[in-house]
């Protein structure tokens, strides 16, 4: 059967599929799969695996830029300090950054831990229709929501780890 997908077939490759699926082997292995699915659950992406990981694995100094996705677009710059937010800045579109906005004495919390925050406090009252989490940190790389007619979300543009200088990711 395989064999007529790589030479072609005059039937849909969904007909194919079909059939591939339906082979005993395949059936065998999807009542396994299907069962390890529900038996690990369905509650979605693992936000409290990935915030461990990031609270274990996140760097002493950082510059992040997140920019909103969907109906929400501009851009927040922050760099960070141990467990201060030494500069932020704020920019009304998403790129290019050439309009930065600085904060000069910044009170904002942690940008990474306030991402985590609003990515799953919307997928609450949201369909959460996409997430990423960064492998090497497990920050939220990026989240997309559906909310009726419209949806929104955000994205890491940049992440420079070890370092507090703003201009890193402020291009």
């Amino acid at each position: 059967m395989v064999g007529r997908l790589l030479v072609g077939h005059p039937r849909s490759l969904l007909a194919l599929a079909w059939e591939l699926l339906s082979s005993a082997g395949m059936k065998t292995w999807s009542v396994v799969a299907l069962g390890c699915w529900l038996l690990a659950g369905c509650s979605g992406p693992d936000f409290d695996e990935n915030r461990a990981k990031w609270r274990a694995d996140r760097p002493e100094e950082y510059v992040i830029s997140i920019c909103g996705t969907g109906i929400a677009p501009g851009c927040t710059l922050a760099a960070v300090s141990g467990d201060t937010v030494v500069a932020a800045a704020h920019s009304g579109f998403v790129a290019p950054h050439s309009d930065w906005t600085f904060v000069e004495a910044p009170e904002q919390a942690d940008p990474v831990e306030a991402l985590f925050d609003r990515a799953e406090r919307e997928s609450e009252s949201c369909e959460l229709r996409n997430i990423r989490f960064d492998d090497r940190y497990g920050y939220v790389a990026d989240y997309y929501h559906n909310c009726g007619t419209e949806g929104s979300g955000e994205e890491v543009t940049c992440f420079q780890a070890d370092t507090s200088d703003v201009t890193r990711c402020a291009e």
